[in-house]
């Protein structure tokens, strides 16, 4: 199957008309002055492609012309088929968001929502990353490992968008989770330049995240907190106008609890920040402090298409090289 790289030089095409116009005036005028010349069946003989005389070869002319001229706005569409394979290197640090997906970010005390602010922000920080590996964890009762490290921000911004609160089904949250899986995550790299970047609303039904969190420092990993949400809270919608009650029918109301992730991120040489301070918290904490760690080379293999362009430019050039033979023959 054939793909084109730029199919917007299809427009060129719209000329083929006018030209063609052009070119059967051309021709009547000069069937005129043979007919003028030679006679009407003079004319009929040599307008035949291929035959002798003028008239004949001014049509052959035409004819490689005009399948020059498709083929040389073929060769600017960039045909591409074919598969090669190619080593990418880039240099940069490795970044690994825990997206908290628990129910309790659907609060709305962060419009639209808590999960939906925080998704905004992570987007922001990929637009401002440049060869740096990134990966996303989508932790609730348990963690889960969405995006391994990679450079490609397209799937990573694909699998950031799918992910909600659906995205595991074990309910609660545990902070111990994503800090563990984590570590595992991190586990075939090296180097000063990692972090992970928890962003949560601090609930934690599981505790027991001391452990987790001296692994990641023990292995050179920094953390960086999200505090997502206010400490006035908000209430949790479930749809159609309903909102979370706990096991006595009362109506839950979720608050930010900031404690725990701030000892989280002391604990492993980060800071706490506040996603109520806006979107962009997390591309100035890229710009300001991570894009000046240590940064490491990475090696991904990857595939693209073979350009093909060549083929019908050859051709194209062919014909042109043949056409002015032809019309020099026509002229003798």
């Amino acid at each position: 199957m054939i793909n084109w790289a730029a199919p917007a030089y299809l427009w060129l095409l719209s000329l083929a008309l006018p030209l063609l116009i052009l070119a059967l005036l051309a021709g009547r005028r000069g069937r005129r002055e043979l007919a003028a010349v030679a006679g009407a069946d003079a004319v009929a003989g040599a307008d035949r492609p291929g035959a002798a005389g003028p008239g004949g070869h001014r049509v052959s002319a035409r004819v490689l012309l005009s399948a020059a001229f498709l083929l040389l706005v073929a060769a600017l569409c960039g045909p591409q088929w074919g598969v090669l394979a190619e080593e990418r290197r880039s240099e940069g640090v490795e970044i690994i968001i825990a997206l908290d997906t628990s129910r309790s970010m659907l609060a709305d005390d962060l419009g639209p929502s808590r999960l939906a602010a925080a998704k905004e922000a992570v987007a922001d920080l990929a637009a401002e990353l440049r060869g740096d590996r990134i990966g996303l964890i989508a932790f609730a009762g348990s963690a889960f490992l969405v995006c391994p490290l990679t450079t490609d921000y397209g799937a990573f911004g694909a699998a950031l968008a799918e992910t909600d609160v659906d995205s595991i089904p074990l309910g609660g949250t545990s902070l111990a989770a994503p800090l563990e899986e984590a570590r595992q995550a991190f586990a075939g790299s090296k180097g000063d330049g990692r972090v992970l970047i928890l962003i949560s609303d601090g609930e934690d039904h599981r505790a027991g995240y001391a452990a987790a969190v001296k692994g990641l420092r023990d292995s050179g990993v920094r953390v960086y907190s999200v505090a997502a949400g206010t400490p006035e809270g908000a209430l949790i919608p479930l749809g159609r106008g309903e909102f979370l009650k706990d096991r006595d029918g009362v109506v839950v109301k979720s608050r930010l609890r900031q404690e725990g992730l701030g000892m989280i991120a002391a604990a492993a040489g980060g800071r706490l920040l506040h996603l109520a301070a806006g979107t962009r918290a997390l591309a100035d904490l890229y710009r300001q402090e991570l894009c000046s760690l240590e940064r490491q080379e990475f090696r991904s293999g990857g595939e693209r298409l073979r350009e093909r362009f060549q083929i019908p430019l050859a051709l194209a050039l062919l014909l042109l090289a043949l056409e002015p033979l032809i019309g020099s023959r026509g002229k003798k």
